[in-house]
């Protein structure tokens, strides 16, 4: 008879996949599925788990994998690069939290030491569940959605300072010790991130020269536990000590593969303490007291946004930026839970308060993802739109009409800015980052700091006036806004904008802008070039790749070009200069004529370097030569001599473009 924890592991992960399933259908996050797997199955549910002590230590290994893997996310030019661009608003935002949750709890008379504690485990927000819906609606690049990145990551690293300071906060640690317990850490932490640094990669390299696959599995495991072992018996926690194993390694060639290798197990463990959290849940409490956990999180809510978006403010975001990523942040994180567990363990916490705390909290992950979904709309009602943009004075006005505006100044920017200043065509940037601002500015470029979706920036850069406005902006959301306004303001100027994905591009065409999905625009670039390497003809694939785009609705106002190819496919001795092709069909013009009669060269400057006709090949085509259906033609010329060559071999000298 199988024991009863096996029996145990198979029925919780029997009913954690249904409800995982059911949960996933209604938009319910994973982390919120597993810890109601832990309510039904636990005590105050069905009571179907018997051995919740070793499930406990099996958790326990699940939450030591993942703070493994997070250091294996974390490069520590990442962290530099974090520390220099969000740190502030990062500590400026858990420690109002934390203070504001703190000085609630004290005015309801709890300790003080439990209300420092709830203020901290409030501080903390979901990384996972912000960061998937995030990428699920493409904000990861926005603005908004790079701050609130930054934030996580620097709230991540806040745990291990916050699992450090635990048995401190409770009172296990005498304060005249605690230099003492402060100094053997940070000997701990020194010779963990020693072993991270020399011994880690040594094993790896030893473990893949020997070239037994299931040799780095095993050294993965071994790395992630015996660095946590190592850490707990220098005085640490197992959790941190893993966390710092992962991020000494997340800068070796071997991070992506161990992080391969642990993320199923990590998976399969980790779940299981979210459900052992949600069997510390008492439904006959939670029900008797759903109120005030309703109030409870509603609060909580209010108070991260409102201190979140003040120390994003503070420290020089935009408050249309900053309201964004407040609300991003406005839940409870899984991380909390982790320090919910010691706190209990370590007596910081009650288990009334534990009762009032972990419900709540759960709410506050429930409603995440609609908070994510409203907050660009929520934050234009509440951020007036004059403050939400700078009208720098002394930036030059556009006196004169036809200039462009240039939204957005990275890679796609900078680009259209270069083609436009060598063309002399006159243009306007205006960018929200503050230091591609300055540096532009040094460098001569005519941009202005602002938000482009409020029409007071459109308006000072003349919008009314332009010839066009060009949208290069990662964030979705403001680029559709600006569409609106801009064909509010100025009707008769062209908008053309750049979107990831065709649903975006095509909402965006029904605002009335010319939208290029780099998605599509990508997958079209790609089969055309295929295509060329199988040697189809040019204008073949060029019909297949507006046909193609015809299909997908989004067909552009523009001439397709067709990539080129090499001619030494054709014949060696030639020069290795692109060409394009085009094959002759029944019914063109120049089908049945000879290469003199169609005089290709002086009509549209385009010549025949060579014609491939049933496997022979032409590379000097005599002057009487005559040409015939299915002849691919070999031409060189500039794409503008290469079109007319196009119209004139089907249509001849009588087309409209001949005839211009």
């Amino acid at each position: 008879m199988p024991n009863g924890l096996f029996v145990d592991l198979v029925l919780v992960y029997a009913v954690a996949l249904a409800i995982i399933v059911a949960a996933g259908r209604l938009g319910v996050p994973p982390i919120i599925a597993l810890i109601g797997t832990g309510t039904l199955a636990g005590p105050s549910g069905l009571g179907i788990i018997s051995t919740p002590e070793e499930v406990d230590q099996l958790a326990e290994i699940g939450i030591m994998l993942l703070l493994f893997t997070v250091g294996l996310d974390f490069p520590l030019r990442e962290m530099r690069r974090i520390w220099r661009s969000v740190v502030l608003g990062g500590a400026v935002q858990m420690g109002g939290t934390a203070a504001a949750a703190a000085a609630i709890a004290v005015a309801m008379d709890v300790p003080l030491r439990t209300a420092i504690f709830i203020g901290l485990f409030l501080a903390l927000s979901s990384t996972a569940i912000v960061l998937k819906e995030l990428a699920r609606r493409n904000r990861l690049d926005s603005p908004a959605g790079r701050i609130t990145t930054g934030v996580l990551l620097f709230q991540d690293l806040c745990v291990v300072l916050l699992l450090l300071a635990a048995p401190i906060l409770a009172g296990t640690v005498e304060m005249s010790a605690v230099p003492g317990v402060l100094g053997r850490a940070a000997l701990a932490l020194i010779i963990i991130l020693a072993i991270g640094r020399f011994v880690l990669p040594a094993l790896f390299q030893l473990v893949t020269a020997c070239g037994q696959r299931e040799a780095f599995p095993l050294a993965v495991l071994v790395a992630s536990a015996g660095t946590a072992l190592i850490g707990a018996s220098l005085g640490v926690s197992m959790a941190l000590g893993a966390f710092l194993a992962g991020l000494v390694l997340a800068g070796s060639e071997f991070s992506h593969q161990a992080h391969a290798e642990v993320r199923p197990l990590r998976d399969l463990l980790s779940s299981l303490f979210f459900i052992s959290l949600g069997m510390l849940i008492d439904t006959s409490v939670f029900l008797r007291s759903a109120p005030l956990v309703a109030l409870i999180a509603l609060a909580t809510v209010a108070v991260k946004a409102v201190v979140a978006g003040g120390a994003l403010a503070v420290t020089g975001t935009p408050l249309r930026v900053a309201a964004i990523s407040a609300i991003y942040l406005a839940q409870v994180g899984e991380f909390s839970f982790v320090l919910g567990r010691d706190a209990l363990s370590l007596g910081i916490l009650t288990a009334d308060a534990w009762q009032m705390l972990l419900p709540a909290s759960i709410v506050t992950m429930l409603v995440a993802p609609t908070l994510t979904a409203i907050a660009p709309r929520f934050a234009d009602r509440i951020v007036p739109g004059r403050h939400r943009t700078v009208v720098e004075p002394e930036a030059d006005p556009i006196a004169a009409a036809g200039h462009v505006i240039v939204l957005g100044f990275g890679v796609g920017g900078r680009l259209v800015a270069s083609a436009l200043r060598e063309f002399g065509i006159p243009y306007r940037i205006i960018d929200l980052n503050g230091a591609s601002v300055r540096e532009a500015r040094a460098a001569g470029e005519p941009i202005s700091y602002g938000d482009a979706t409020v029409p007071d920036t459109l308006a000072a850069a003349g919008v009314e006036r332009a010839r066009a406005v060009v949208v290069v902006l990662s964030d979705p959301d403001a680029a559709l806004k600006i569409v609106y306004n801009v064909r509010r303001l100025a009707p008769d100027a062209a908008v053309l904008v750049r979107a990831r994905y065709r649903t975006e591009a095509m909402r965006l065409q029904k605002a009335g802008a010319m939208a290029v999905a780099e998605e599509l625009e990508a997958s079209l670039e790609v089969m055309a070039q295929l295509l060329s390497t199988l040697d189809l003809p040019g204008n073949i694939v060029q019909v297949l790749v507006e046909d193609y785009r015809r299909r997908e609705d989004m067909l552009v106002v523009r001439h397709a070009a067709p990539p080129r190819v090499p001619l030494e496919r054709i014949a060696p001795d030639l020069l290795s200069a692109p060409v394009a092709t085009h094959q002759l069909r029944d019914g063109d013009w120049a089908t049945g004529r000879s290469m003199a009669e169609v005089n290709l060269r002086a009509i549209t400057g385009a010549s025949v370097l060579a014609i491939r006709r049933d496997g022979r090949s032409w590379t000097s085509p005599p002057p009487d030569l005559r040409l015939a259906a299915g002849d691919v033609l070999y031409l060189l010329g500039d794409s503008s001599d290469v079109l007319l060559a196009r119209e004139h071999l089907g249509r001849g000298p009588s087309s409209p473009q001949h005839g211009a």
